[in-house]
């Protein structure tokens, strides 16, 4: 029995197939078709490759060599699609030249965001005819108004077209004419043309699904029986007679024009009209339909596989069935029309909507790129992370998770999972919203992008952003790591009641150019009230009643800082949703709104999102916030708490909002995890066997001083767990899988990872020092057992510095952490001075250290020092300010309220019984820490 594939050719039609990818090639499955079915073509597009990279894991291995050179999802798509299109182009090659340069052509879509952009299209054909490097490849452009003149340019460069998304006999004919037009400029300069193919892709059974509905539309409101025969006679004859029609078209110009006929003696080749989207859609149809219809000479059939198979089967082909019935087609036509159906307006429609079909599919095949990619990196992370001989206790404690189902019960929001408590699985259940948040910002993201557009209309230069702890981290790391865009204001970060910096920051400032955004979840953090009532009374000497026009306001709903925002008419007010904690909110309101304001693409941000929460739904060793949770924990119980973060500096501000997250979440009922961040590197030899590494890299590009430091640990025996970001882009997506890590880390522990029971320590202490202040008018502040020049100590009963710090320094034990608590102004030569004191304790002392600048650290690292493990010995220094500024509608001043929190802090240790001492450095603070700096010195072992 005759192939009826195979049968075609003997009719003038070329078979292509509608589909490409790599098992395709590597199986031999194309080959084959090439050999028994009479293949004579390929063609591609967005929708293809998503099926097929969807569908193996032949891809993995290039995909994982391409992200390993830190290509972004799109150039691995580009790559990927090349790659296949050569490999078919060179099986194909036989059937290009014995066919003269007729058939054996493999086709290639460009990006369908270039649709109407005539100059892009033609340089981005270029570039990939040329990258392809095939002569028997074509190049996709769509038949669009702006794709028109790219056509005939491309022709005339010697571009293989195949013109797609033709639906209407008009825009058929400017196709033609476009190739025509390029051709005779071939000839005009001189230039062969005998080798320039091209074939015009007309859409079939799209055109059949629009009307139909059309029809069926019609149906619903017609009673007429005669008028309702009309009606139904007519669906499924629209596609098939357009078609014909289109095939007329092409006679009268390629086969009978005398404008043609002159280009062929050039050696000039036909562009072949391809019938395309040619599976039938409505099952109350001939699954062959669209094929038996249309066959004619010089005419191209592509065949989805499906319809291969179907046609291979049962297909009849008869010669010249596209010049069958030209009369009816018209008709068909003509009562459309009659019918009110305007054919202009759907065969437009469905152009746009091609373009639109093809850009999703464009857009779905770099998120499953990108889904690909990271689930390449869960291995990666694995393979590129050593735990030793910790490897059995976190194979363990994963399996544990797993039995309990921990991973479902997170999405699930049981709050079981972390107590028995009903009122904390209560406050729990309150506090799971970060899981799916970024799905609520997709949905306000026209409001955000509109947000973006008015702040830089404005032209402001500078975004203030007054907010403490999670109200602030996320926000400085989005644009010390990001930056802001040029044409949109840099953002500066407020988050202390220091008056020296407030004064600096004010001086700095012009507030005609200056946005202040009040963010704080609670909207009762004294901190932020107190800066933005003295901010917008500054506002309102510059601006009077336009003050409120140049603040915006991110806070829960209901809160007095909604109220004040209403009663001071600030611009914008959003209201983030509740159910989130705000250690937890970098991708709520609290960090987009402020990184919309200084001019990031939270389109790049969001996007990364929803690979990483399908990652995190695993049930697997594959899940990366599973796998990291456990290991951190399970590392933490066996003695390893001290998370000491070796980021390259291009992501190292990340490791602020990392601080914040593990401290507050796990530094509670005697446990936790201890981050250390921006600590000076030691010697390998120096670091305690209570460390666990991580290293964070870009692009998979280590940052060759801290890869060695990281090497150097990992033979010494450290655990060293690292984690690779694909571009800074990964960084949301980053954040959301140390959040599910940290619930899950928080589950091990036997913590609820949503609370922080010992904040209030302090924030009480303080008020009660205020409320002492109300009354007498005095800041009652620790009484002060010595003095040493600039240095006045309190905490302790030594008669000299020396001693003092020599006492403190009793505590030390190898496995504790040696923390700086500075109440200064962070100008950089205090922050030198500081960073070289930690330097000289952490080598002397070869311990852990952190540094946390106040009242900052309050709301970041404050609860573990007060919650977590007795490891901690404490040196509190505290600065008192050369200036002071007024708080409005306060009795006390901003100078007062410092002090007021540095000494609530002091007593709050005390009273938990932390090895601390309190050195008040008066006079210049830069000084005042020499001091200190040589005292430590002394009194450091050697």
């Amino acid at each position: 029995m005759t192939n009826p594939l195979r049968q075609l050719a003997a009719y003038g039609q070329s078979f292509w197939l509608d589909f490409l990818s790599r098992p395709l090639i590597t199986s031999g499955e194309l080959a084959r078709l090439i050999e028994d079915d009479g293949l004579r073509g390929v063609t591609s597009n967005p929708t293809i490759f998503d099926k097929a990279i969807s569908s193996t894991d032949e891809y993995d291995e290039e995909i994982a060599e391409l992200a390993a050179r830190g290509l972004s999802d799109e150039t691995i798509f580009e790559e990927l699609a090349v790659h296949d299109v050569q490999k078919a182009c060179d099986l194909l090659l036989l059937v290009y030249e014995a066919s003269e340069g007729q058939d054996g052509f493999v086709s290639l879509e460009l990006p369908p965001a270039l649709a109407d952009d005539t100059e892009r299209t033609i340089a981005e054909a270029r570039r990939l005819f040329a990258k392809i490097d095939r002569p028997n490849a074509m190049i996709k452009v769509p038949g669009t108004p702006a794709g028109i003149p790219a056509i005939e340019q491309l022709i005339a460069d010697g571009v293989n077209v195949n013109v797609t998304l033709l639906f209407s006999l008009q825009n058929y004919e400017q196709v033609m004419e476009a190739y025509l037009r390029g051709i005779e400029r071939r000839i005009a300069e001189g230039l062969a043309v005998d080798r320039i193919a091209s074939v015009a892709s007309f859409f079939v059974s799209r055109v059949d699904t629009e009307i139909d509905r059309r029809l069926d539309a019609l149906l619903a409101r017609t009673e007429d029986a005669a008028q309702r025969a009309l009606i139904e006679s007519l669906k499924g004859k629209a596609a098939i007679a357009n078609a014909k029609l289109a095939y007329q078209r092409f006679k009268r110009i390629f086969l009978e024009g005398e404008r043609f006929a002159q280009l062929r003696q050039h050696g000039a080749r036909i562009q072949r009209p391809l019938w395309a989207s040619t599976s039938t859609k409505n099952p109350a149809y001939s699954d062959v339909m669209y094929v038996e219809h249309l066959i004619g000479p010089y005419t191209v059939q592509t065949m989805a596989p499906v319809t291969v198979e179907a046609y291979r089967d049962h297909g009849q082909p008869r010669p010249n069935t596209v010049e069958e019935g030209i009369d009816e087609a018209e008709r068909v036509l003509q009562q459309l029309a009659e019918l009110g159906i305007s054919y202009e307006e759907v065969t437009t429609q469905l152009q746009r909507e091609g373009v639109r079909l093809f850009q999703e599919s464009y857009d779905s095949v770099l998120r499953r790129i990108a889904d690909r990619r990271r689930s390449l990196i869960a291995a990666s992370e694995r393979r590129g992370s050593s735990v030793g001989v910790y490897a059995p206790d976190i194979d363990r404690t994963i399996a544990e998770l797993l039995a309990a189902d921990a991973v479902e019960r997170v999405w699930r929001r049981d709050a079981r999972l972390w107590t028995d408590d009903p009122d904390r699985q209560r406050a729990i259940e309150q506090r799971l919203g970060w899981l799916t948040v970024h799905e609520q910002m997709r949905e306000h993201l026209p409001e955000l992008i509109a947000l973006r557009d008015e702040v830089r209309a404005r032209k402001f230069s500078h975004a203030l952003l007054l907010g403490m702890g999670g109200s602030s981290l996320a926000p400085e790391v989005f644009q010390r790591v990001l930056g802001n865009d040029v044409e949109h204001p840099e953002l500066l970060v407020l988050d202390t009641t220091n008056p020296d910096t407030i004064k600096r920051y004010r001086t700095q400032l012009d507030l005609a150019r200056t946005l202040i955004i009040v963010s704080s979840k609670s909207g009762t953090t004294i901190e932020t009230s107190s800066l933005a009532a003295y901010w917008f009374s500054e506002l309102e000497r510059e601006l009077g009643d336009r003050a409120g026009q140049h603040v915006i306001v991110i806070t829960d709903p209901g809160t007095p800082l909604e109220a004040w925002g209403r009663s001071h008419r600030v611009w914008r007010i959003f209201r983030n949703p509740p159910d989130i904690g705000g250690r937890y909110s970098a991708l709520s309101f609290f960090g987009l709104v402020p990184a919309a304001v200084i001019g990031l693409p939270i389109e790049a941000l969001l996007d990364r999102l929803p690979p990483m929460a399908e990652r995190l739904k695993r049930s697997n060793v594959d899940n990366p916030g599973l796998w990291l949770g456990a290991a951190l924990a399970t590392l933490a119980q066996l003695g390893r708490d001290k998370v000491t973060f070796l980021l390259e500096p291009a992501v190292a501000p990340f490791g602020d909002w990392l601080e914040q997250l593990l401290a507050e979440s796990t530094g509670k009922q005697g446990t936790g995890l201890v981050p250390i961040v921006h600590e000076p590197h030691l010697a390998p030899e120096h670091y305690g066997t209570d460390r666990v590494f991580i290293g964070i890299d870009l692009a998979l590009q280590p940052y060759q001083p801290i890869e060695a430091l990281l090497k150097a640990t990992e033979t010494l025996g450290h655990p060293v767990l690292r984690t690779q970001l694909w571009n800074l882009w990964e960084l949301g997506a980053e954040m959301l899988r140390w959040e599910f890590a940290t619930a899950i880390a928080g589950r091990v522990l036997g913590i609820d990872p949503f609370d922080e029971p010992d904040v209030r320590a302090s924030k009480d202490r303080t008020a009660a020092l205020l409320d002492g202040y109300r009354r007498t008018g005095e800041l009652v502040r620790p009484p002060v057992s010595l003095v040493d020049g600039p240095l006045a100590v309190a905490g302790t009963t030594a008669s000299d510095l020396r001693t003092a710090l020599a006492e403190l320094c009793t505590h030390i034990r190898s496995s504790s952490y040696l923390a700086l608590l500075a109440f200064v102004d962070p100008t950089p030569d205090v922050l030198e001075r500081l960073h070289a004191i930690r330097q000289l304790l952490a080598e002397r002392f070869r311990v852990a250290t952190t540094l946390g600048i106040g009242p900052r650290y309050l709301h970041s690292i404050g609860q573990l020092y007060k919650g977590g493990p007795e490891t901690g010995v404490f040196l509190q220094l505290v600065a008192e300010p050369a200036t002071d500024v007024p708080i409005p509608g306060q009795p006390y001043t901003f100078r007062t309220l410092f002090l007021a929190q540095a000494d609530g802090d002091f007593e709050a240790l005390l009273a938990r019984r932390r090895p601390v001492l309190q050195i008040t450095l008066r006079g210049e603070t830069v000084a005042a820490l020499e001091r200190l700096e040589q005292e430590l010195v002394v009194t450091a072992p050697h």
